[in-house]
């Protein structure tokens, strides 16, 4: 560790191993700046946090209201990324986020009103005989030097039961990495890109040891849910599982790149051979 020094009353950051130092030596902070910084951090972790909520209780219109970017320069660029590929704009974002799950949540309410005349299919009934839920653990994020963007890393652990009109129903505990670019709009923190890895589908009142591998011919039981996004290509192949996850996790920067970013310009997914060196 390396502490650079810095001027009265102001206080400079420490270096890292594997920074670049030159770069960072000229970060001076003053201590109002530094508590500023702090709050930053802890307000994107809140951010990512709340998107959990939303997740899991399936509100999703409502999350890309109150907590996705909406300037139009973000808005052309978000993007939201399955395994599979990146949903790129708020219009195609809204389309699969939005009006495919509805879709979805009212294929499976069908069965039970066929079984029961007496339950309607309506919105409120949306999301019948189904629970779930979406965490968001271990949260790595920094803020940029010119604190306009930040960068966040966590794990996502969480399950899900969908059942069904006789009473049985299909329930899985799921794991995997979730990557965001923050971007700061009118002193707010918003989601500009969302990547949610999938590790592993568990399948209820099975032993995690005997879940095979997840070879790239393998079939998810969840794969469905990644739909068909704008920019297909592999973002995350779990039968390499974490392979790049160090190169992939958040480090001290300067500002917003493409190339860095967790966006469909940027290197998540790709060989080590065709990155940048960080």
């Amino acid at each position: 560790m390396k502490s650079h020094a810095s001027r009265e009353g102001a206080a400079c950051v420490t270096a890292l191993p594997g920074d670049d130092i030159g770069r960072r030596d000229e970060m001076i902070f003053t201590e109002e700046e530094r508590v500023d910084r702090i709050w930053d951090k802890e307000n994107g972790v809140q951010l990512v946090n709340r998107h959990s909520f939303y997740y899991t209780n399936d509100m999703r219109r409502e999350e890309l209201d109150d907590l996705w970017v909406k300037e139009p320069e973000h808005m052309a660029t978000a993007s939201l990324a399955y395994n599979n590929g990146y949903y790129v704009g708020m219009d195609e974002i809204a389309r699969h986020y939005v009006a495919d799950r509805e879709e979805t949540l009212y294929g499976r309410l069908e069965p039970y009103c066929q079984a029961d005349p007496r339950i309607e299919k309506c919105r409120d009934n949306l999301g019948l005989g189904a629970s779930q839920m979406h965490t968001s653990t271990t949260p790595l994020i920094y803020i940029a030097d010119d604190g306009k963007t930040a960068q966040y890393q966590g794990y996502q652990i969480g399950y899900q039961s969908i059942g069904k009109a006789d009473g049985s129903a299909d329930s899985y505990f799921e794991f995997g990495l979730i990557y965001a670019d923050l971007v700061k709009e009118n002193g707010q923190w918003k989601i500009w890109h969302l990547v949610l890895e999938h590790d592993h589908t568990v399948e209820a009142g099975t032993l995690y040891e005997d879940v095979p591998v997840l070879r790239p011919d393998s079939e998810d039981p969840l794969a469905g849910d990644y739909g068909i996004p704008t920019k297909q290509q592999t973002v995350y192949n779990p039968f390499f599982g974490w392979e790049y996850v160090y190169q992939d996790m958040p480090r001290p920067y300067s500002t917003y790149t493409e190339t860095r970013s967790y966006g469909p310009g940027g290197e998540l997914g790709k060989p080590y051979y065709e990155r940048d060196k960080r």
